[in-house]
């Protein structure tokens, strides 16, 4: 019986280390597409967070700088930094932490943005840093 193994196995030892290549391969290929799955999420949502955050400056300047005329209403701010908030949640937890540090700030300073530059440094450094966080998390990826 012992002999029978033996020489089964040598004579299918082509087949098994071919069934054992393949199923090797395919754990890591899956493996390999939800990695890069994973990845363009992440750099789908961080593209979009820097997106919004160009938007808010923008919106934080014409707010701190423009004449009463081409002042922006500040519900349109509220939407970007609502939907940063909302797209950091698929980011990493830093990056989390930093939009929600920006959600602070724009409701600590946004009573005095039209009218103190402080609160513009304030709203534009929070943002600045998690824009840098952004960045730095997509620069990481493989």
């Amino acid at each position: 019986m012992a002999i029978d193994f033996k020489k089964q196995l040598k004579q299918n030892l082509l087949a098994i280390l071919s069934i054992a290549i393949a199923i090797s391969a395919l754990a890591y290929n899956s493996w390999r597409n939800e990695l890069s799955e994973e990845n363009r999420n992440y750099r789908a949502a961080g593209f979009e967070i820097m997106r919004e955050a160009a938007h808010l400056q923008y919106l934080i300047e014409l707010t701190t700088y423009a004449s009463d005329k081409k002042k922006e209403d500040p519900i349109s701010g509220w939407v970007k930094v609502n939907l940063i908030v909302s797209l950091s949640k698929l980011m990493m937890p830093e990056i989390l932490v930093s939009a929600e540090n920006l959600k602070i700030s724009w409701i600590d300073n946004l009573s005095s943005l039209g009218e103190s530059e402080t609160a513009n440094q304030r709203i534009t450094e929070a943002n600045e840093a998690l824009v840098a966080k952004v960045r730095k998390h997509l620069l990481a990826l493989h």
